[in-house]
This record gives structure tokens, sequence and C-alpha cells, in this order.
């Protein structure tokens, strides 16, 4: 595979599975707003609203840190690889 292929298939990975986290959140949120928000006052909501995106934040900053370590390791090898090959092609 050449360093470009392996470039655009790492930043679709990382943009599907983006893709799968906030579908996954949205879900949660969704489950949350009619399960739990009715029985909530406005006061414990707010509170709720603050405690989610207290969670939420880290593990999208997270999730983030993780694809974007393993799309530069991918690049890196990539890089070894085909500088491998036009060292080999002299």
């Amino acid at each position: 595979m050449s360093f470009l292929e392996d470039v655009f298939q790492t930043a679709d990975e990382i943009k599907q599975n983006e893709e799968k986290f906030k579908s996954a959140v949205g879900a949660s949120f969704h489950q949350l707003d009619v399960l739990v928000r009715p029985y909530l006052g406005e006061a414990q909501n707010a509170i709720l609203s603050e405690i989610l995106e207290g969670l939420v934040a880290p593990i999208a900053e997270s999730s983030f840190e993780i694809g974007y370590s393993s799309a530069m390791q991918t690049f890196a090898e990539a890089a070894v690889a085909l500088e491998a090959g036009s060292h080999g092609q002299q």
C-alpha cells in the first residue's frame, strides 16, 4: 500500500470512529432525555448536564488523541517503508 493510501485509509478510519462515537453519545443522551430527565427538576437537570459535559469532553479528547497517535504511527511506518523502498531502488 502506498503512503498516500495509508494516509487516506487512516483518515477514513478516524472519521468513521468519530461518527460512531457521536452516534453512541447521541443515543445515550436520547435515552437519558426520555427515561430520566422528565423526572428531574430544573436544577437537577442543569447539574446532570454539567456532569455529562464533564464526562463526555475528556472521553472525546482521549479518543481523538488515541486516533491521532495511531494515525501518526501509521504515517511514520508508511514513511519508513516508502524510504526503504526508495533506497532499495537506488
